[in-house]
């Protein structure tokens, strides 16, 4: 195959893939994400725009181990309660539809920002949608600001989503040096997402009292969650001090295991294998 009639065929070939990707919605062909693309690695190699062994190479497995070093530490806190005490938190304290917004906001970015937005997103989404269904609050600006400000609290380290951590790994960018650059730009646009949301539900996010819960489903662990933010921090030392991203994260996720005393065989289950294999 010619140089020219290999990217004809490759270009083809990743318009066809996002085509997939967005099938579900619209109702083409309903293939998830992951299984969209691995169509079109599959396409890719078996129509001759790379062999087995440049796909291999292709694969960023740093950001994937950082990814899963991540994704494991996330499954601990919310095996420890972490998740669902910060929604009851949340809820107890805002009072108010608007401050809910608030809180929601500004709670969902700061985690993003430490456990990759796409965690945040899945752990957090089932206890928001309780919290205002059983608030009696309408579901989109919440479900918006949850959306939102995971992926622009994400923006403010290396660590907040997979993309920043492919950007980390191929630039070499120090940890603290990018959060120092990034981290205003998110604080703006979690600002900014915040004034657009409460003024343009403005309407339905009135000033009255919300339903609290009378306490929390699920009491949290206090050691387990003790030794996963001890070793949380740890990473984050590690992070700063300049040391490899992706094992030292990894290493964080296999101490966690070792020290808090759970059946292992419950926490892989927690983990967003389809993200991934959509990485990969």
């Amino acid at each position: 195959m010619t140089g020219a009639r290999k990217e004809v065929v490759a270009i083809a070939i990743f318009a066809l893939t996002y085509l997939l990707i967005s099938g579900r919605r619209l109702k083409v062909l309903p293939l998830n994400r992951p299984a969209a693309a691995l169509l079109g690695t599959v396409l890719m190699v078996g129509c001759g725009v790379m062999t087995p062994e440049q796909a291999y190479r292709a694969v960023d497995y740093d950001t994937l181990v950082l990814l899963l070093g991540m994704s494991l530490i996330s499954a601990y806190l919310f095996l420890g309660g972490f998740f669902d005490w910060t929604a009851d938190w949340v809820l107890k304290r805002a009072k108010t539809p608007q401050r809910l917004l608030l809180y929601l906001i500004f709670a969902s970015g700061l985690l993003s920002a430490m456990l990759v937005n796409d965690t945040i997103c899945i752990m957090l989404t089932p206890l928001v949608v309780t919290v205002v269904v059983r608030g009696k609050l309408p579901l989109p600006p919440y479900l918006l600001a949850l959306a939102m400000s995971a992926n622009l609290g994400s923006v403010a380290t290396l660590v907040g989503n997979p993309q920043n951590m492919i950007i980390g790994h191929l630039s070499k960018i120090p940890f603290l040096r990018f959060s120092a650059s990034l981290l205003p730009a998110a604080a703006v646009g979690l600002a900014m997402e915040y004034a657009i949301l409460s003024f343009g539900y403005r309407r339905v996010l009135g000033p009255a009292a919300i339903q609290a819960p009378a306490s929390s489903a699920r009491p949290p662990d206090h050691r387990h969650l003790l030794v996963t933010f001890s070793v949380l921090g740890l990473v984050f030392v590690g992070f700063l001090a300049g040391l490899n991203l992706a094992w030292t994260a990894l290493a964080g996720a296999a101490l966690v295991m070792v020290l808090a005393g759970r059946d292992t065989h419950e926490v892989p289950k927690l983990v967003d294998w389809h993200l991934l294999l959509f990485f990969a």
